[in-house]
């Protein structure tokens, strides 16, 4: 999918903060890289967050248990959190598509995703 000079690459506001480690904590040398690369940030709103709870809910039914091994107790074993399904319902509430190297997650939970093409491991 390429993108067009009449189209904006945007991202939700808790992408901002999964950007901070790459940049060591540095939130203006991430400010300057996305406004280099023209990519905006927006807030998450009530829809996409609603959007994102519900399916947070679907995936907390369907995660797998484990068993801790010292006491027998059964364990919810969490492969995902939930800042990826507000980066999901952001892209439902409020995009044309969704830019992405996650094969897993927004092909399971979030099919309905329009001109969802998952890049390869490459990018």
């Amino acid at each position: 999918m390429a993108i067009t000079a009449r189209e904006t690459l945007v991202i939700p506001a808790v992408v901002f903060a999964e950007l901070i480690p790459q940049f060591k904590g540095n939130t203006k040398q991430v400010s300057l890289f996305l406004k280099q690369h023209k990519i905006g940030i927006e807030p998450l709103d009530l829809k996409a967050v609603s959007i994102a709870g519900q399916r947070w809910m679907k995936y907390l039914k369907k995660k797998s248990k484990a068993t801790c091994s010292n006491c027998g107790k059964r364990l919810n074993k969490k492969e995902h959190f939930l800042s990826d399904f507000y980066i999901g319902g952001f892209a439902l509430a409020e995009c044309d598509a969704i830019l992405t190297r996650d094969r897993g997650i927004y092909k399971k939970y979030f099919q309905d995703l329009p001109g969802y093409e998952p890049l390869s491991g490459n990018v």
